[in-house]
């Protein structure tokens, strides 16, 4: 195909610039006030979940002043009303009151004393002063309070959860448009794509930049990073889904606001914290394919006196899905475009059940065949005899799918928890707070049955094969009839990770203007704990050979016979051969790694000056963190990094000005409302290890760099918003990039030397390595996008378009990626191909490698249209879809750039989702049709594309009056729509499907008084 470079587009960047133009002076002179009727079904609850509900539905931004209560209860509001209205009706008999600072925004504050002749109501206030964090401009992408902001964010609220059936994390990460994640539930078992350390973990990865370039907070602080991986990422199966009030998505660039990891954005889970009383539910999943999730869920929340306790525990069960469940028969794709991946007669890889059999030399796990015998025919059991019957026409295709029912995902329990207590001392000035959330999971999973590859010696009474003068003979053989049959044990996983983290702060009104210092301390620690079951090679050597250790010959019912069909192997024969690895080569601790993070955040902001547009806020701040790995007692990590306990410690100051420039007191024609946001941080990483190479002392190293971003808000009128944000963002490597210990040789990477084409393709010896030479990658991001909610006959319409470009220079790219996609580029890298004396290629090394440049442009677009037909009930329809225009790496400079984007190994052009909601008294129902783009397939696969993807789901709810009593019930995938073929080690690109197919879910959940 033509790969297109960039020079070769047209300026992109102009073009949403002249949209947005066209658009402001189409919108100038539109009415104001929004006089749309509202159709609302709010329960009772805290003021602050009621207001974010109100404003969700309304289009206006509702800011919560300092001092407000967030413990304070509305008693809920049903029936059809205008905002103002609406508004008016909630906070009655609260203690608040509401002003418009804008028409597109209103500011709910406390009641002044003197308008609080009724003592109980101003007590109840006093008692209740505390921050409560609405908007979503304030809570994520920002420090400061009450300011206009260019950002783009939006808000998955648990009512939009709830409506949409997911029942998990990763269900809500995965829901996202904007996410791309090489890990989650399916893909954590595709070797191709991760290692079986990824079993039970999920992570997000927005744009598809990689995991590490996403920040993950909770409540607006760091998580700490999944310890098996050591890349940074975040381990998302391991926050309490229970828990959840929303989800806010930050999808620009926010390493100004941040650090250096939030470089493709920011997701911020809310838990909940503003409720009184209980709440139980009960949930069951069931997928075509199997994969059932059960899960039960309990919430406690209680108050007393200037202080407020919340506590949510979840227990879930999932069941894991298997090969044959999920259509996986048979490694032969070519009747559906494909390969044949089967193992045929004469390869290297070829086993077979009846055994391969031959005369050659073992090499590790593989045996080389220098003279072939072929195999028995297929149904002989090979007890009456072996030689006389070998031949190699009795050799067929070796199917592993076929005969092998391993596990695609994996069996997983799941407890986690989340308890918040709150209390406020000296009159309310100061609160202090104290957060504690946990998670213990076990997963577990079988590869179905093992295989061996061999010498067979003269010593075993089924070999009557004469030997050979110089080789040995060998056998490759299955053991898939003994697993079959239950006599045999499968090789399997079985992984623990354990994750808790401490937060104790305070938040204390200083006593100049309305300034706030907000500190908190965090300790979050994360325990990896894996087990590998798979043959005990020293036992299977034995009865391979039919003797034991001490040359004594073993009865004949305990010898293997690796050259029929398996039908008639004894049982004691294969009886406990799987076994633990540790129980066979470590003491029983030797897989447990960790991770820590220790973080200090302490930051001030309020009010500087005024001016006659608003006040001029600051937020000013440092941070100091401690990452750390230990892999001290990971026999297999330590054969892969060379550093046992990686640690990197940063220090960071921060700052941040948001400057109204044009407001209600001096707003003029096409101006509404104009704000001026900059931040600006400083990072520094530090680094301890081998930086002159494999064996070399260690040295310490810094990586630093100062991130810049501003951000420009204009309300030509109040229903139009037009932002334009530009930022910069630094990468630092991980510890995992610069010290990955020395791993090989393996035979898979396939080229043609540049210097000796005439060889034709090769498959030179290939190691996995470290680069301690790796640089931090810096990006920068410049955004443009609107937000429009018009009022008269489009009253309703709410549209929210965004235009993201990205470039990066140095950025992180993966040598193995590029050995697939584009092999060529690997000669042109430094420390990538060595060559012997006569210019051989004698090696090359894979590493993490500083790609010259990466170019990323991107569209998010987020249309709703809300009506009411009386009479038949209130309507939401929408889309939200993201389009990747542009993912290209350009590996070295001059050279040709490679798409991403549309391809295996990126995003898809197009993916998204579109809705209709209905709503009518106590019931909903909701249908939402999810879309992905079709793509291109892998470069060694005749399948040219893999097929777009579309697929629907309905899901309704019903409230039993004041009962608290509520159903939820719908499907997911709800034709079980058939995944599109994807040449690979499976049928099914794992990063884009839900393996489970169509997947019914029914919860029922009961809330209730405590006292």
């Amino acid at each position: 195909m033509t790969r297109t470079k960039r020079s070769q587009y047209p300026s992109a960047r102009t073009l949403p610039v002249l949209l947005l133009a066209v658009l402001a002076l189409a919108a100038i002179g539109t009415p104001a006030q929004s006089q749309e009727v509202l159709s609302l079904d709010i329960e009772p609850q805290s003021a602050g979940s009621a207001l974010v509900t109100l404003a969700e539905l309304s289009g206006m931004q509702i800011v919560l002043s300092e001092g407000a209560g967030e413990k304070v209860d509305v008693e809920g509001l049903k029936g059809e009303y205008r905002f103002e209205d609406a508004l008016a009706a909630l906070l009655t008999d609260t203690g608040l009151e509401y002003q418009f600072a804008s028409e597109r925004m209103v500011v709910v504050q406390v009641v002044e004393q003197a308008a609080q002749p009724d003592a109980a109501v101003q007590d109840a206030a006093e008692e209740d002063e505390q921050p409560i964090e609405l908007a979503v401009q304030v809570v994520t992408g920002s420090r400061l309070r009450d300011t206009l902001s260019g950002a783009p964010v939006f808000v998955l609220t648990r009512e939009e959860i709830d409506r949409r059936g997911l029942g998990s994390v990763e269900d809500v990460i995965r829901s996202l448009p904007q996410n791309f994640s090489d890990v989650n539930a399916g893909a954590a078992r595709d070797n191709s794509i991760n290692s079986v350390d990824a079993m039970g973990q999920s992570m997000v990865n927005l744009r598809g930049f990689g995991e590490q370039a996403t920040l993950v907070l909770v409540n607006g602080r760091r998580w700490p990073q999944a310890s098996s991986f050591g890349n940074g990422g975040v381990n998302i199966n391991g926050l309490p889904f229970s828990a959840i009030d929303r989800v806010e998505v930050l999808t620009d660039g926010a390493s100004a606001i941040y650090g250096a990891d939030a470089q493709a954005g920011v997701v911020n889970i809310i838990l909940r914290d503003d409720y009184e009383g209980g709440e139980t539910s009960v949930r069951y999943d069931m997928g075509a394919h199997e994969g059932d999730v059960r899960r039960l869920t309990q919430s406690l929340s209680m108050g007393w006196s200037g202080g407020h306790a919340n506590l949510s525990v979840s227990y879930s069960e999932n069941a894991a899905i298997d090969n044959p469940k999920a259509g996986f028969t048979s490694s032969d794709f070519t009747g559906r475009g494909g390969r044949d991946s089967r193992l045929q007669p004469g390869s290297f890889f070829h086993f077979g059940q009846p055994g391969v059999v031959g005369y050659g030399i073992q090499s590790g796990n593989f045996n080389i065949i220098l003279a072939p015998l072929g195999a028995l025919p297929q149904g002989d059991d090979g007890t009456t005899g072996v030689f006389s019957k070998l031949s190699p026409a009795n050799l067929v295709p070796w199917d592993f799918a076929a005969t092998s029912a391993a596990e695609n995902t994996s069996h997983n329990e799941n407890t986690s928890g989340h308890l918040m207590v709150t209390q406020e001392v000296l009159n309310g000035s100061l609160e202090l707070f104290g957060e504690f959330t946990f998670s213990y999971s076990d997963s577990w999973a079988h590869r179905g049955s093992e295989r061996y590859a061999g010498p067979v010696p003269a010593s075993n009474p089924y070999n009557d094969i004469p030997p050979h003068p110089f080789f040995q003979t060998l056998v490759s053989y299955s053991f898939s009839a003994e697993y079959a049959a239950g006599i045999m044990d499968p090789i399997s996983n079985d992984s623990d990770q354990n994750n808790r983290r401490l937060t104790l702060g305070f938040r204390a009104e200083l006593p100049f203007r309305d300034w706030v210092a907000d500190f908190s301390a965090s300790r979050g620690k994360e325990e990896s704990w894996y087990l590998y079951y798979n043959i005990d090679p020293d036992l299977l050597a034995e009865r391979i050979a039919g003797v034991d250790s001490a040359g004594n010959p073993l009865p004949i019912e305990q010898v293997i016979n690796p050259f029929g069909n398996g039908t008639a192997q004894s049982p004691a024969a294969v009886q406990d051969l799987v076994k633990p690895l540790l129980d066979i080569e470590g003491p029983a601790d030797a897989n447990w790694n960790y991770s820590r993070q220790d973080d200090l955040v302490l930051s001030l902001n309020g009010t500087v000056f005024s001016l006659p547009g608003g006040d001029v806020q600051l937020a000013i701040g440092a941070e100091s963190r401690t990452e750390q790995l230990d892999y001290s007692d990971d026999q297999s990590r330590g054969a892969i990094i060379t550093v046992p306990d990686p640690e990197r410690d940063i220090i960071s100051f921060f700052g941040e000005l948001g400057v109204p420039l044009i407001g209600a007191a001096n707003r003029m024609t096409g101006i509404d409302s104009l704000g001026l946001k900059m931040a600006l941080r400083s990072d520094e990483y530090s680094f301890s290890g081998p930086f002159g190479g494999l064996g070399s002392p260690l040295s310490e190293k810094t990586f630093d760099s100062v991130s810049p971003k501003i951000e420009l808000a204009w309300y030509p009128v109040s229903e139009l918003k037009v932002g334009v944000t530009w930022g910069e963002s630094f990468v630092p490597p991980t510890s995992n990039n610069l010290f990955r210990r020395e791993n090989g040789p393996f035979g898979f990477i396939r080229v043609v030397d540049p210097e000796n084409p005439d060889r034709g393709l090769q498959i030179p010896n290939t190691y996995f390595t470290g680069n301690p030479d790796l640089e931090p990658e810096i990006s920068e991001t410049l955004t443009v996008g609107f937000e429009w909610t018009p009022d008269g006959m489009l009253d309703g319409l709410s549209v929210k378009i965004a235009w993201f470009d990205t470039e990066f220079s140095d950025k992180f790219g993966s040598g193995t990626l590029l050995a697939f996609e584009n092999p060529e580029q690997l000669f042109k890298i430094p420390g990538t191909v060595f060559r012997d004396a006569q210019g051989n290629i004698e090696r090359l090394n894979l590493f993490t490698v500083n790609l010259a440049e990466r170019y990323s442009e991107y569209l998010d677009v987020s249309l709703r249209y809300q009506f009411d037909t009386a009479r038949w009930g209130y309507y939401t329809v929408g889309v939200n879809a993201t389009l990747n225009a542009q993912l290209q790496d350009v590996a070295t400079p001059g050279a040709e750039p490679t798409d991403l984007h549309g391809t295996p190994g990126g995003p898809e052009r197009w993916k998204g989702y579109g809705y209709i909601n209905w709503a009518q008294g106590n019931a909903t129902l909701n249908l939402i049709a999810n879309y992905s783009s079709s793509y291109e397939g892998l470069r060694f696969s005749p399948q040219e594309r893999v097929e777009n993807y579309l697929t629907f789901d309905l899901t309704g709810s019903y409230e039993f009056g004041d009962s608290g009593w509520k159903v939820f019930a719908g499907a997911r995938n709800i034709t079980n729509k058939a995944f599109p073929f994807f040449d690979s080690n499976t049928p099914w690109d794992p990063r884009r499907v839900d393996l489970r197919g169509r997947v019914v879910h029914l919860e029922v959940r009961k809330s209730y008084d405590l006292f």
